[in-house]
């Protein structure tokens, strides 16, 4: 480093750094429980772990659009059942390709899109935007644009 204002500058985005991983980090664990508390609601016994990766990325899709994940147990267990009924045709479509197996099932599942009842003008959700990479991109009331945190679901 240059001199000392260099190395304070420094300091002060690894300390920034270190307080947006921590967030992440806290995201990533509440999106966690509230996936399997409502897996656990439906009394879902799939063990097939292709349902359980595609559960966890569209119910987390649908989640980090709710200000501070805040979902009631009602609108929780509609959204499973929409996840539910969209993997039904998904698996289908696994099952019957003409076009052989998905290569990387991962990545589809991410492409896939369910119309969840989601207001982007109701000011309980946070502003999202999925890419087709996967990446969630999330925006609380105390960020500001350039404080975008990437999310990968």
């Amino acid at each position: 480093m240059k001199n000392d204002d260099d190395m304070q500058r420094f300091n002060e985005r690894v300390a920034k750094i270190s307080g947006v991983i921590k967030h992440m980090q806290n995201v990533r664990n509440a999106l966690d429980t509230l996936c399997e508390c409502f897996l656990v609601r439906a009394n879902d016994n799939d063990e097939d772990p292709l349902w359980h990766r595609f559960y966890r990325v569209q119910m987390c899709s649908y989640l980090i659009t709710k200000k501070d994940l805040s979902v009631t147990p009602p609108e929780g267990d509609m959204v499973h059942d929409l996840i539910r009924d969209a993997w039904v045709d998904v698996k289908d479509y696994m099952e019957n390709s003409q076009f052989g197996p998905v290569s990387n099932v991962e990545q589809w599942f991410k492409t896939i899109h369910i119309d969840f009842p989601v207001d982007p003008f109701d000011p309980e959700c946070t502003y999202f935007d999925g890419g087709l990479d996967g990446s969630v991109f999330l925006l609380s009331q105390n960020d500001t644009k350039k404080d975008l945190k990437n999310l990968s679901v």
